[in-house]
C-alpha cells in the first residue's frame, strides 16, 4: 500500500492505495514480505503442485576434466 503525506505544521495523510496485487488474499494474518536494500520488495507466491523433475547425478565428474 502507498499513502500519500504532507508534512509541515500539521501532518496529513492521504488514502491509501494499493500498489501491486499479490493474489495472496485478505485477512490471511499471514503476509510475508521483505524489502531490499535497493527499495525492491519480495514476496513468496506459492507455485502450482508439479511433479518433480528428474535429477542426474555424475559420479567422478573430475575424470571428465582431463579429457
Amino acid at each position: 500500500m502507498a499513502v500519500e503525506v504532507t508534512g509541515g505544521d500539521k501532518f496529513e495523510a492521504g488514502i491509501p492505495k494499493p500498489l501491486f496485487e499479490t493474489h495472496r488474499g485478505s485477512g490471511t494474518g499471514d503476509i510475508r514480505f521483505d524489502v531490499s536494500k535497493d527499495g525492491r520488495i519480495l514476496i513468496p507466491i506459492p507455485v502450482e503442485n508439479t511433479a518433480p523433475l528428474p535429477m542426474t547425478v555424475v559420479v567422478n565428474w573430475t575424470a571428465g576434466l582431463k579429457k
